[in-house]
């Protein structure tokens, strides 16, 4: 599995990670070539460091000075990160002994299909929608129409973190089209069959 390594954006998460990269990465013989990245990264830490201090008392001009450091930690370590990556070929150990952190990178498994959808009928103007047990859904999206659906239907949509919901003030004695959308990460999306019902 791909390993991700991970810089820190927050101001003292960052100098820590900074802090231990210049320690672990400096004279470490399996980083035996490391880019120019290294000794500018070390040149500027107290420069960062002084500048988040200024950075405390709100003073615009040091904010700015501040952001502007920052930003360019930000782009040595991705430097270092990006030449870390290619000598240690994922491997966790070499990877940590660098000073960076890292994750495996997680691939977003789809979503099952949604088997079954129940509609319930309530009081008047009332239809509850409920998905077939499911998992991997983060999230769901309950969905009705009152026209027949096709590829140009306009659903109105309501989300909810469960698989069950209730919609109110529906029109009485029309048929009404109903769905429901699983969202899983990083957008996985997994539909469940349609069904209609006459509202009372």
């Amino acid at each position: 599995m791909k390993k991700t390594i991970i810089t820190f954006k927050k101001d003292r998460d960052l100098v820590t990670t900074i802090k231990r990269v210049l320690e672990k990465l400096k004279n470490n013989a399996v980083f035996p070539n490391p880019p120019l990245a290294l000794a500018e990264l070390e040149k500027l830490l107290p420069e960062l460091e002084a500048a988040l201090v200024r950075a405390k008392t709100r003073d615009m001009e040091w904010v700015a000075v501040k952001n502007g450091k920052k930003a360019i930690a930000l782009q040595l370590l991705e430097q270092l990160a990006q030449y870390v990556t290619s000598v240690s070929n994922d491997d966790r150990g070499m990877i940590l002994s660098s000073g960076f952190y890292v994750t495996d990178e997680q691939t977003a498994r789809p979503v099952p299909a949604i088997e079954t959808l129940e509609v319930e009928l309530g009081s008047a103007g009332e239809a509850t929608t409920r998905a077939g047990n499911i998992t991997g859904a983060i999230a769901f999206v309950h969905q009705y129409t009152t026209e027949a659906p096709g590829p140009d239907t306009v659903w109105v949509s309501e989300e909810s973190s469960v698989r069950n919901y209730t919609f109110r003030g529906l029109a009485s004695d029309k048929r009404h089209w109903f769905r429901v959308v699983a969202i899983g990460r990083r957008g996985k999306k997994a539909y469940s069959p349609v069904v209609s019902r006459s509202i009372q």
